[in-house]
């Protein structure tokens, strides 16, 4: 039998999922200040100077987001080499493009003793400051660690203002130092991520600002990165990661920020996105440390989404 679609751009079959969504949708609408007024008393994200990390090295943890090969070329003394990758459900990569389930590409795994013990061996503790070393212009991989951390249950995590290349202190090269292991208790907050029917309900409603952290080709549809379908959810406006960094690859301050987001952003939660939930990790990260506003990530982001073709998307510009 042919797949009806209503007006709206849902099958009709979506029906059937209505009532569930329409609960998740009132408490969604009832509480998502309250919520993020929670997870913004917990922890404290911002954004550390290079000079401000040279003062603090071995009070603090530092972690670097780049690549191994950049890693291993040069590195903030003491700091270790972690790869977004490793933290997801499945690793996405050219044989899980071919192969693999998009839907988990993007997705945290759980958070259980396992993963608590993986974060403990690389020093990380809960109460203890981590900085988050990136590379600007690249894919926000800095943003999406952080994000990780603070959704684990992370206290204090800042960005180093810059990334590698603002760094002026000493530098070590090859593979990182042994560290001495934290004392890292993973307690998920779920003010700081939204998952997929929850989303649904959202995007239905109108109800809540989205922000697209991908490109403008990818927005319009004319570029795929391992997805199904083009294009960007419904009611999303563009704000590019590369939006993000000024010309000396300082992060945007407040000012900007706030106009990159537009209108709302204050009064409903936003919601980030962008193909695996990284870039857009970026952008909700900036949004605390900037002006205090805690977005909700969208992990499973298009590589989820688009494999879920009774799910609206829209090409061109809105």
């Amino acid at each position: 039998m042919p797949n009806r679609k209503s007006p709206k751009g849902y099958p009709s079959g979506h029906n059937e999922t209505v009532s569930t969504l329409a609960l998740l949708a009132v408490a969604l609408l009832a509480a998502p200040l309250l919520a993020a007024a929670g997870a913004a008393g917990k922890a404290r994200v911002t954004i550390l100077s290079p000079e401000a990390l040279a003062a603090r090295l071995g009070e603090v943890t530092v972690l670097d987001a780049r690549d191994g090969k950049a890693f291993r070329a040069g590195h903030v003394p003491g700091s270790q080499n972690v790869d977004w990758k490793d933290f997801t459900l499945e690793r996405p990569g050219a044989w899980s493009y071919v192969t693999g389930d998009p839907a988990r590409w993007g997705k945290v795994p759980p958070a259980d003793e396992a993963l608590a013990k993986r974060l403990r061996e690389l020093g990380l503790s809960n109460g203890r400051l981590t900085v988050v070393v990136g590379e600007p212009g690249a894919w926000g991989e800095e943003g999406r660690i952080a994000w990780n951390l603070l959704y684990w249950g992370a206290r204090d995590v800042a960005l180093l203002d810059g990334g590698f290349a603002a760094w002026r202190g000493a530098v070590e090269t090859g593979a990182a130092r042994e560290p001495r292991p934290g004392t890292f208790r993973v307690t998920e907050d779920a003010a700081r991520r939204v998952e997929l029917p929850a989303l649904a309900a959202i995007v239905k409603a109108r109800s809540r600002p989205l922000l697209d952290a991908r490109t403008p080709e990818e927005f319009q549809g004319e570029k795929m990165t391992g997805q199904k379908r083009g294009g960007h959810l419904p009611g999303a406006r563009l704000v590019a990661v590369k939006s993000l960094n000024g010309p000396d690859g300082r992060y945007v301050n407040s000012d900007e920020l706030r106009r990159l987001a537009g209108p709302g952003i204050d009064s409903r939660v936003p919601v980030t996105y962008c193909t695996g939930g990284v870039r857009s990790a970026l952008l909700a990260v900036l949004l605390e440390a900037r002006l205090g506003i805690v977005a909700q990530n969208y992990d499973g982001s298009i590589w989820e989404w688009s494999a879920r073709p009774e799910l609206p998307m829209t090409g061109g510009a809105e």
